[in-house]
C-alpha cells in the first residue's frame, strides 16, 4: 500500500523548474504503457512487502518493457549508478550508459531535484515519477518522457537497488540528448519492512555409504601389470661367481 506525500522536500536552487503536482501516477497512463508494466510488475513482487528483493525480479516479468527498463545500484545517499539498462537508454545519450549516474540523462539544471527525489526513495523508502521533456531537433513540438522509479532491497535487507523506466512518447531520433524535469510526484510506500535473505548454504558432497560387516576393499592389479613386472625381473642381470681354481 502506498500514499500521496504532501510535498517533496526539494532544497535545489532551481525549484523553478520543477511543477510538484500527484497528477503524474494517473494521468493518461496510456500514453507511457512502459512505466505502467513495470509499475504493476513491481506491485506484483512486493505484495504486502514495503519493495522486493532485487533477487526477484525476474527480466522475463517484464519482456515488453525491457528496452527501456534499467537496474541502479546506491553509491551515495543520492546517487545512483545504473548496472543494467536496456536499449532506448544507451539510445538517449548515444553511448553505453552502464556504471554511468541516473543524473546523466538530465540537463545541469535538473539534477539537483533528482538528487533530492533520490534521496527520498531511498530513504523513505518511496516511489517517483517524473514527467520529463526535451527539445527535438528541426521541430517546435519537444519530446514528452515519464521516468519511474522503484526502490528494491539487497541481500541484506537494506535499501540500496532500484529499477526504473524511461518511456518516450513517440520514440527517440538518432540525436542524443539530456531531459528537463516539468513535474515530479513521489509516493511514500508502507508494508512490511525488507528482510535480509536466507544465505547461501552450498550443498555437502556425496559420501558412499560404510557397512559395520563390509570386508576391506582389495587393491585392483591388473595381469598386464603384473606380467610385465614379471618379465622386468626374468630379463634383469645377475651376477654369477665362480669360486672353482682353473
Amino acid at each position: 500500500m502506498s500514499h500521496d506525500s504532501p510535498i517533496l522536500p526539494i532544497r535545489s536552487a532551481h525549484t523553478n523548474i520543477v511543477t510538484l503536482d500527484h497528477s503524474a501516477f494517473s494521468d493518461a497512463p496510456d500514453r507511457f504503457p512502459a512505466c505502467r508494466d513495470l509499475l504493476a510488475y513491481w506491485e506484483a513482487l512486493r505484495g504486502s512487502r514495503q519493495m522486493p528483493a532485487r533477487a526477484e525480479f525476474d527480466p522475463r516479468g517484464i519482456e515488453q518493457t525491457l528496452a527501456c527498463s534499467f537496474v541502479g545500484e546506491k553509491v551515495a545517499p543520492s546517487v545512483v549508478r545504473i548496472r543494467v539498462a536496456g536499449s532506448v537508454m544507451s539510445e538517449a545519450l548515444g553511448m553505453d550508459v552502464r556504471g554511468m549516474p541516473i543524473t546523466a540523462f538530465f540537463d545541469p539544471a535538473s539534477r539537483d531535484v533528482l538528487a533530492e527525489a533520490t534521496r527520498d526513495l531511498l530513504g523513505s523508502p518511496a516511489m517517483v515519477t517524473i514527467d520529463l521533456s526535451a527539445r527535438r531537433r528541426f521541430s517546435l513540438s519537444p519530446i514528452r518522457a515519464r521516468m519511474l522509479l522503484l526502490p528494491m532491497s539487497d541481500a541484506s535487507g537494506q535499501v540500496t537497488r532500484l529499477v526504473g523506466c524511461l518511456d518516450i512518447e513517440g520514440g527517440l531520433d538518432k540525436t542524443p540528448r539530456r531531459f528537463q524535469i516539468t513535474s515530479l510526484s513521489r509516493k511514500e510506500i508502507s508494508g512490511d519492512a525488507p528482510t535480509p535473505s536466507a544465505p547461501f548454504v552450498p550443498l555437502a558432497p556425496k559420501t558412499e555409504p560404510s557397512y559395520a560387516f563390509a570386508e576391506a576393499p582389495h587393491s585392483f592389479r591388473s595381469k598386464r601389470a603384473a606380467k610385465s613386472t614379471s618379465s622386468i625381473k626374468n630379463n634383469s642381470l645377475r651376477l654369477v661367481v665362480n669360486n672353482e681354481k682353473a
